[in-house]
């Protein structure tokens, strides 16, 4: 970014005023009032920058028509803050309509608060002759992804820190929350927001190397709630989301095939269309803690191989694989495995569930309980308890195990269903 040359109607650079504009009260720490309508191609509305720059900008109204040209380097944003800037956007409203343009980035090790504003990005128009690619200059999201739109509302990079306090952030498509280019230190934190995206899109996404929490945040989403690319993590607290596809996609591209992904669900309701939980060749730490999570498809998790010709491939190596924790919660679901290139482990601790489970290593302590509602096949953990498997009438469950204790053959389940245990 440093060597961008960027034009703005206002930049603060090390704590001084750049070049001023006329009708705001500002100075090189703060701006009241700072109001901007431009329809100029990748033209910015503010930008500030550098470790003395401590920044406050209040009561903005920011409306930019124009076309966007690089999110990666924020050229066509509403506010860039980059280079240990420390900044505070506070009831401001701040919307673009161009390719590419997002409404807020933060980038560069910079420090970012935002309270009480409405983020919005309505992308535009893909300029003449665009080829589609992944990477620093593409115009629209990844085509695997399956998402639409041309513009990230919020893009955090290069180990920025960015907090949201009461605010909205929302796009057309492609992401409202979005993370890229990491760096190993980034951290995203939504408090009591509204993440809103209307066609196919995300809410949150942490990409490898970037930390994303969302508390007591609304999700509303065409497309996914949050995606987490490799070795990243979003933990949601309280959130309610309502998604047309999936709750929490993960997958690892262009990756290493040990790297995991994290995600912890606390007290959260995610309503979905399809899976609530979506792995695709990928490694996963899952932690599910109360909340309730219900999906029209009826699966709760689903993992899979990955179609993206950029899949992280694990070239016959073990791999850590995806654990499932469901702990003091209960939920209603399937839970599958296609992918044989890793496990998937469900463990339950003081957990209940309904649904069926296929090609699944089950943990489950004597306080839990599995109620089959379908046929379903398993491996059986050391130490799992059989007490709390069960299953209707007419249901059979085969279990696999290498416990000498064990014996093979049939039991009659409490509520009428067949548990079939075999030593591998």
């Amino acid at each position: 970014m440093a060597a961008t040359p960027y034009r703005s109607a206002l930049e603060v650079r090390e704590g001084k005023l750049v070049h001023p504009r006329p009708g705001a009260a500002l100075d090189g720490t703060q701006s009241n009032g700072f109001a901007l309508s431009s329809t100029r191609a990748g033209y910015n509305g503010v930008i500030i920058s550098g470790g003395h720059s401590a920044f406050t900008l209040k009561n903005a109204k920011i409306d930019l028509k124009g076309a966007g040209q690089n999110d990666f380097l924020a050229i066509g944003a509403g506010v860039l803050v980059r280079d240990r800037a420390s900044v505070v956007i506070d009831h401001a409203a701040i919307t673009t309509a161009g390719a590419v343009a997002s409404a807020l980035a933060v980038a560069e090790g910079a420090t970012l608060r935002v309270y009480d504003s409405r983020l919005v990005a309505h992308g535009g128009p893909l300029p003449k002759g665009y080829v589609r690619h992944i990477g620093p200059g593409m115009m629209e999201p990844p085509a695997p992804l399956g998402l639409d739109g041309t513009a990230r509302t919020v893009l955090a990079m290069s180990n920025g820190h960015a907090y949201f306090y009461r605010t909205t952030i929302e796009a057309d498509g492609w992401g409202a929350l979005s993370t890229d280019a990491a760096g190993g230190n980034l951290y995203v934190e939504a408090n009591d927001c509204v993440l809103r995206v209307k066609r196919r899109g995300y809410a949150a996404y942490a990409d490898f190397g970037a930390h994303v929490v969302l508390n007591r945040t609304v999700m509303e989403s065409g497309g996914e709630g949050g995606i987490i690319a490799g070795e990243a993590r979003i933990d949601m607290n309280r959130v309610s989301g309502k998604v047309g596809r999936v709750g929490v996609m993960i997958h690892s591209v262009m990756g290493n095939p040990a790297e995991v992904a994290t995600l912890n669900l606390i007290d959260t309701t995610l309503e979905t269309v399809g899976p609530v939980l979506l792995v695709k060749s990928a490694n996963a730490a899952i932690l599910v803690e109360g909340g309730r999570l219900s999906s029209a498809s009826g699966q709760l998790l689903d993992l899979r191989k990955n179609d993206d010709a950029n899949a992280t491939k694990t070239g016959g190596a073990k791999v850590p694989g995806v654990v499932l924790t469901l702990r003091k919660t209960s939920q209603t679901g399937d839970v599958a495995s296609s992918d044989g290139d890793r496990n998937l482990t469900l463990a339950l601790e003081g957990a209940k569930l309904d649904g069926a489970l296929r090609h699944v290593v089950f943990k489950a302590d004597a306080a839990s309980h599995w109620h089959a509602t379908g046929p379903s096949q398993i491996t059986l953990a050391p130490g799992a308890a059989l007490s709390a498997i069960d299953a209707g009438e007419g249901i059979t469950i085969t279990a696999n195990t290498q416990d000498s204790n064990l014996p093979d053959g049939n039991r009659r389940l409490p509520s009428g269903g067949t548990l079939i245990i075999t030593h591998l």
